[in-house]
Protein backbone atom coordinates (compact mmCIF):
# COMPACT_ATOMS: atom_id res chain seq x y z
CA UNK A 1 0.00 0.00 0.00
CA UNK A 2 1.23 3.19 -0.57
CA UNK A 3 1.61 6.03 1.53
CA UNK A 4 -0.63 8.83 0.27
CA UNK A 5 0.19 12.57 1.17
CA UNK A 6 -3.51 13.40 1.46
CA UNK A 7 -4.07 17.29 1.97
CA UNK A 8 -4.08 19.93 -0.56
CA UNK A 9 -1.90 22.61 0.09
CA UNK A 10 -2.92 24.88 3.42
CA UNK A 11 -0.34 27.45 3.16
CA UNK A 12 -1.31 30.86 5.10
CA UNK A 13 -3.89 29.18 7.01
CA UNK A 14 -3.88 28.69 10.33
CA UNK A 15 -4.92 24.73 11.56
CA UNK A 16 -7.53 24.12 13.69
CA UNK A 17 -6.37 21.19 16.03
CA UNK A 18 -8.36 18.50 13.84
CA UNK A 19 -6.81 20.06 10.55
CA UNK A 20 -3.30 19.85 12.46
CA UNK A 21 -4.54 16.13 13.46
CA UNK A 22 -5.42 15.44 9.90
CA UNK A 23 -2.58 16.97 8.48
CA UNK A 24 -0.27 14.41 10.40
CA UNK A 25 -2.44 11.07 9.12
CA UNK A 26 -5.92 12.24 7.48
CA UNK A 27 -7.25 8.37 8.42
CA UNK A 28 -5.99 9.11 11.97
CA UNK A 29 -8.76 9.55 14.55
CA UNK A 30 -9.18 11.84 17.70
CA UNK A 31 -7.40 10.63 20.73
CA UNK A 32 -9.42 8.65 22.73
CA UNK A 33 -11.20 7.91 19.03
CA UNK A 34 -11.51 4.65 16.91
CA UNK A 35 -11.28 4.16 13.85
CA UNK A 36 -12.15 1.06 11.08
CA UNK A 37 -10.15 1.05 7.96
CA UNK A 38 -10.94 -1.56 4.98
CA UNK A 39 -8.74 -1.34 1.43
CA UNK A 40 -9.54 -2.63 -1.37
CA UNK A 41 -7.52 -3.48 -4.93
CA UNK A 42 -9.35 -3.83 -8.16
CA UNK A 43 -7.54 -3.96 -11.56
CA UNK A 44 -8.56 -1.89 -14.69
CA UNK A 45 -8.86 -3.35 -18.02
CA UNK A 46 -8.53 -2.34 -21.81
CA UNK A 47 -11.35 -2.69 -23.63
CA UNK A 48 -11.10 -4.91 -27.20
CA UNK A 49 -14.61 -4.03 -28.42
CA UNK A 50 -15.94 -1.19 -27.42
CA UNK A 51 -20.06 -0.29 -26.49
CA UNK A 52 -20.96 2.83 -28.53
CA UNK A 53 -23.89 4.24 -27.21
CA UNK A 54 -26.23 3.50 -24.66
CA UNK A 55 -29.61 1.51 -24.84
CA UNK A 56 -30.22 2.80 -21.08
CA UNK A 57 -28.79 6.45 -19.65
CA UNK A 58 -30.21 5.72 -16.07
CA UNK A 59 -28.82 2.49 -15.26
CA UNK A 60 -25.72 2.84 -18.25
CA UNK A 61 -26.90 -0.10 -19.85
CA UNK A 62 -25.09 -0.51 -23.47
CA UNK A 63 -26.26 -0.50 -26.74
CA UNK A 64 -24.50 -3.55 -27.57
CA UNK A 65 -21.97 -5.32 -25.90
CA UNK A 66 -18.18 -5.03 -25.21
CA UNK A 67 -14.71 -7.56 -24.76
CA UNK A 68 -12.33 -6.39 -22.40
CA UNK A 69 -9.17 -7.38 -21.15
CA UNK A 70 -8.72 -7.10 -17.47
CA UNK A 71 -4.98 -6.76 -16.66
CA UNK A 72 -3.01 -7.67 -14.17
CA UNK A 73 -3.79 -5.80 -10.80
CA UNK A 74 0.15 -6.39 -9.07
CA UNK A 75 1.05 -3.90 -12.31
CA UNK A 76 -2.27 -1.21 -13.40
CA UNK A 77 -4.61 -1.00 -10.64
CA UNK A 78 -6.84 1.18 -8.42
CA UNK A 79 -6.93 0.96 -4.44
CA UNK A 80 -8.68 2.69 -2.18
CA UNK A 81 -8.58 2.94 1.75
CA UNK A 82 -11.88 3.98 3.78
CA UNK A 83 -11.55 4.99 7.29
CA UNK A 84 -14.46 5.77 9.49
CA UNK A 85 -14.60 7.00 12.85
CA UNK A 86 -17.06 9.23 15.17
CA UNK A 87 -14.66 12.24 15.69
CA UNK A 88 -14.63 12.45 12.00
CA UNK A 89 -16.61 15.93 11.14
CA UNK A 90 -17.44 15.17 7.56
CA UNK A 91 -17.09 12.54 4.70
CA UNK A 92 -13.89 13.61 2.71
CA UNK A 93 -12.34 12.28 -0.11
CA UNK A 94 -8.45 12.18 -1.74
CA UNK A 95 -8.43 11.00 -5.06
CA UNK A 96 -4.53 10.48 -6.37
CA UNK A 97 -3.24 12.98 -3.45
CA UNK A 98 -6.11 15.72 -4.22
CA UNK A 99 -9.04 15.89 -2.18
CA UNK A 100 -11.93 16.07 -3.85
CA UNK A 101 -15.59 17.30 -3.36
CA UNK A 102 -18.12 14.34 -2.67
CA UNK A 103 -20.83 16.44 -2.64
CA UNK A 104 -23.79 15.56 -5.38
CA UNK A 105 -21.31 13.19 -7.31
CA UNK A 106 -21.42 10.37 -8.16
CA UNK A 107 -18.93 9.11 -5.26
CA UNK A 108 -21.78 10.63 -3.17
CA UNK A 109 -24.38 8.57 -4.95
CA UNK A 110 -22.53 5.19 -4.00
CA UNK A 111 -21.90 6.04 -0.29
CA UNK A 112 -25.47 6.86 -0.19
CA UNK A 113 -26.69 3.11 -1.76
CA UNK A 114 -24.23 1.14 0.54
CA UNK A 115 -25.45 3.48 3.70
CA UNK A 116 -28.66 1.85 3.10
CA UNK A 117 -27.08 -1.84 2.46
CA UNK A 118 -24.98 -1.21 5.87
CA UNK A 119 -25.54 -4.10 8.52
CA UNK A 120 -24.26 -4.07 12.28
CA UNK A 121 -21.08 -4.50 12.61
CA UNK A 122 -19.01 -5.37 15.63
CA UNK A 123 -15.50 -5.56 16.91
CA UNK A 124 -14.87 -7.05 20.18
CA UNK A 125 -10.90 -6.04 20.03
CA UNK A 126 -11.09 -2.39 19.76
CA UNK A 127 -14.79 -2.41 21.93
CA UNK A 128 -16.54 -0.90 18.37
CA UNK A 129 -20.23 -1.95 17.74
CA UNK A 130 -22.16 0.03 15.34
CA UNK A 131 -26.03 -0.82 14.51
CA UNK A 132 -27.60 -0.37 10.95
CA UNK A 133 -28.93 2.88 11.75
CA UNK A 134 -25.86 4.33 13.10
CA UNK A 135 -24.11 4.38 9.79
CA UNK A 136 -25.67 7.37 8.74
CA UNK A 137 -24.39 9.19 11.20
CA UNK A 138 -20.82 8.67 10.90
CA UNK A 139 -19.11 9.82 8.80
CA UNK A 140 -15.72 8.19 6.44
CA UNK A 141 -12.53 9.31 5.18
CA UNK A 142 -11.74 7.96 1.61
CA UNK A 143 -7.94 7.77 -0.17
CA UNK A 144 -7.93 6.22 -3.69
CA UNK A 145 -4.78 6.03 -5.95
CA UNK A 146 -4.72 4.95 -9.44
CA UNK A 147 -0.80 3.66 -10.22
CA UNK A 148 -1.70 3.91 -13.75
CA UNK A 149 -2.48 7.57 -15.88
CA UNK A 150 -6.34 8.26 -16.14
CA UNK A 151 -7.16 9.21 -19.68
CA UNK A 152 -5.15 6.52 -20.81
CA UNK A 153 -7.92 4.39 -22.32
CA UNK A 154 -7.71 1.56 -19.22
CA UNK A 155 -10.69 2.45 -17.86
CA UNK A 156 -9.85 4.12 -14.70
CA UNK A 157 -13.52 6.10 -13.33
CA UNK A 158 -14.46 1.86 -13.74
CA UNK A 159 -11.84 0.88 -11.86
CA UNK A 160 -11.86 3.46 -9.77
CA UNK A 161 -15.76 3.20 -8.66
CA UNK A 162 -15.53 -0.44 -8.30
CA UNK A 163 -12.67 -0.58 -5.52
CA UNK A 164 -14.29 2.63 -4.11
CA UNK A 165 -18.19 0.29 -3.78
CA UNK A 166 -16.42 -3.05 -2.68
CA UNK A 167 -14.46 -1.14 0.10
CA UNK A 168 -17.28 0.95 1.53
CA UNK A 169 -19.28 -2.28 1.37
CA UNK A 170 -16.65 -4.44 2.87
CA UNK A 171 -16.14 -2.21 5.53
CA UNK A 172 -19.79 -1.24 6.68
CA UNK A 173 -20.70 -5.18 6.57
CA UNK A 174 -22.88 -4.98 3.47
CA UNK A 175 -23.50 -8.51 2.10
CA UNK A 176 -24.72 -7.46 -1.42
CA UNK A 177 -23.25 -9.70 -4.31
CA UNK A 178 -20.88 -8.98 -6.61
CA UNK A 179 -23.42 -8.14 -9.18
CA UNK A 180 -25.72 -5.89 -6.79
CA UNK A 181 -22.03 -3.96 -6.31
CA UNK A 182 -21.39 -3.63 -9.38
CA UNK A 183 -24.82 -2.36 -10.33
CA UNK A 184 -23.89 0.39 -7.28
CA UNK A 185 -20.50 1.10 -8.81
CA UNK A 186 -22.07 1.52 -12.60
CA UNK A 187 -24.95 3.88 -11.36
CA UNK A 188 -22.29 6.15 -9.65
CA UNK A 189 -20.49 5.95 -13.38
CA UNK A 190 -23.65 8.31 -14.71
CA UNK A 191 -22.56 11.31 -13.32
CA UNK A 192 -18.83 10.98 -14.88
CA UNK A 193 -19.62 13.18 -17.90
Amino acid sequence: MHVLCLLTSLFGKELSGVEQREARDPMAAAEGQWVLMATGRTPTNIAVIKYWGKRDEALILPINDSISVTLDPDHLSATTTVAVSPSFPSDRMWLNGKEISLLGGRFQSCLREIRKRARDFEDKEKGVKIKKEDWDKLHVHIASYNNFPTAAGLASSAAGLACFVFTLGKLMNAKEDYGELSSIARSGHVLVK
